[in-house]
């Protein structure tokens, strides 16, 4: 791999944008209950060459659960129901209540993701990128939803010069 790693949360920005990833991440934590700090992760790990094992992947469910359950979950519940009530929602002063809510919920998520990027290294297989795309999120509820959109744009996940995305420049 050429050129620096990136921190998790930088890649996950720059994988978030691209084209279909966002949509993907929705429909697998609202349609498989998936976990997208865990999927995200496991992408960040394949591009970096990682090979997760189901062991890894548990560890990473039991580091991560209480902090999710506890703080990321309830934040995202007030948000997604300021958007149709209890009265007076929705209404600007609750709008601008949700944006503050929701900037929490991102800041908790980053939480969450510091202590993914904390956890053991993993084995580094050096394997092709679409195939650790596939291993990696095959471990993960909803997994199948994001490599269908990440494999294809696996050759996108790094830059021109082979940096991983979102490397410091």
């Amino acid at each position: 791999m050429n050129g620096p790693s990136p921190d998790l949360w930088s890649f996950c920005l720059s994988l978030y944008a691209a084209p279909g990833v966002a949509k993907a991440c929705l429909t697998a934590q609202d349609g498989h209950g998936a976990d997208v700090n865990l999927l995200l992760w496991a992408v960040w790990l394949a591009v970096q060459g990682h090979d997760l094992t189901a062991a890894e992947v548990a560890d990473a469910e039991a580091a991560t659960r209480p902090w999710r359950e506890e703080v990321v979950w309830p934040l995202r519940a007030v948000r997604r129901r300021l958007k149709t009530g209890p009265l007076p929602a929705p209404d600007a002063n609750t709008e601008s209540l949700r944006t503050q809510v929701k900037a929490a919920e991102l800041a908790a998520e980053k939480v969450q993701q510091s202590l993914l990027q904390t956890l053991p290294a993993h084995r580094r297989t050096g394997g092709p990128v679409a195939d650790l795309l596939r291993a990696n999120l095959s471990l993960l509820p909803g997994g199948d939803v994001l490599a269908a959109v990440t494999v294809p744009l696996h050759a996108d996940l790094r830059d021109g010069s082979g940096a991983v995305l979102g490397s410091p420049a």
